[in-house]
């Protein structure tokens, strides 16, 4: 007699990396980073459920200036966001980054591999400071930043249930161009 397995999954059942990623639709090595960041807890099915539809996030047209995406980029080896301050998470994002005195007062989302985990606003702009310089020899500066963090999640899995001004764009994936680790928000 065959054995007939049921085709509903264990909640509790833990959902390999890969095979989440793919449901999710993010690589295997960003939601590996989520996990190890504590950010994404367990990958069982309500986890991956969560995340597959997060969906993307992009400003519009009432968002003037579009806000800010600052990719944070901490080793989670070295200290896991999710055990960070918000004064801690703020240093992370201080930069130096290229960005023109205008973009003081800003709105900033902090994204870790494009998933939105907090939010906040531009404070200060530092004096620029030379990073490199370019083939011509001119000078390519930065600036440290200072932002104030107004919304934080804790964990991608549990977005907030009311998306409020700024709330809306927790847990969601942010869209993005390629560059720097400051970009705007894609409209």
């Amino acid at each position: 007699m065959p054995i007939v397995r049921s085709t509903k999954p264990n909640p509790d059942e833990q959902i390999p990396v890969a095979l989440a990623a793919r449901i999710v639709g993010i690589d295997r090595s960003s939601l590996a980073h989520l996990v190890d960041h504590g950010l994404v807890p367990r990958l069982d099915v309500d986890a991956v459920r969560a995340l597959a539809t997060s969906g993307e996030v992009m400003a519009k047209s009432s968002d003037s200036p579009s806000p800010l995406v600052i990719r944070l980029d901490v080793n989670p080896a070295v200290q896991r966001i999710v055990d960070m301050s918000e004064d801690e998470l703020s240093q992370s994002a201080q930069g130096p980054h290229r960005l023109p005195g205008s973009s003081l007062g800003r709105d900033v989302l902090l994204c870790v591999r494009s998933f939105v985990i907090a939010t906040g606003t531009l404070e200060e702009l530092g004096d620029p400071i030379p990073l490199v310089t370019d083939r011509r020899g001119r000078d390519i500066t930065g600036r440290t930043v200072s932002v104030r963090i107004t919304h934080r999640l804790g964990v991608l899995t549990s977005r907030p249930t009311k998306a409020v001004e700024d709330a809306r764009w927790l847990g969601r994936r942010a869209r993005v161009g390629t560059g720097g680790a400051v970009l705007p928000l894609k409209s």
